[in-house]
């Protein structure tokens, strides 16, 4: 299945149209929590794969290290990530999550609901990035104040 078959299964299942540029596309989505994200999907038809991402926004000036090691510490065995892995954009400068599915297993009706994980799994990031942002430059180390990581939905690991 192609990259336009997988975009084309998920504009039937969201109930909208989803307009691609080549191989890449831009779905706003709401997240569970109502805050919205911005999930980009690349298509690597040669590898037969499906690459989900997100910019999840700005390190913090102060509690940058803070953040840093709570993104590495999520990593660990996708703890707190639904099996999606948590970067730097390296020219950015930016956080960025990403996960890169097999066309097959979207193909067998799987979209949607990867997409709706994905989703909601970088909305909560998004948030957590945001919270490190506000947050004083006291708090504990690998936490924003009043705040935790994102629950591992489990559907994926």
């Amino acid at each position: 299945m192609t990259f336009a078959d997988i975009v084309a299964a998920l504009s039937k299942e969201m109930g909208t149209e989803i307009e691609t540029e080549g191989d890449v596309c831009a779905i706003q989505a709401g997240a569970a929590d109502g805050d919205s994200v911005t999930v980009v999907l690349h298509g690597l038809d040669e590898c037969g794969a499906v690459l989900f991402a997100a910019d999840l926004g700005e390190p913090p000036p102060d509690g940058r290290d803070r953040l840093l090691r709570a993104l590495l510490e999520a990593n660990d065995l996708f703890r707190n990530t639904a099996g999606a892995t948590l970067s730097l954009d390296p020219d950015r400068g930016r956080v960025r999550l990403q996960r890169a599915f097999p066309a097959d297993t979207l193909a067998q009706g799987g979209v949607g609901i990867a997409f709706a994980a994905f989703a909601d799994t970088a909305a909560a990031w998004q948030k957590l990035v945001a919270d490190f942002r506000a947050a004083p430059p006291e708090a504990p180390a690998g936490r924003a104040p009043d705040g935790d990581l994102p629950p591992d939905p489990g559907i994926f690991a």
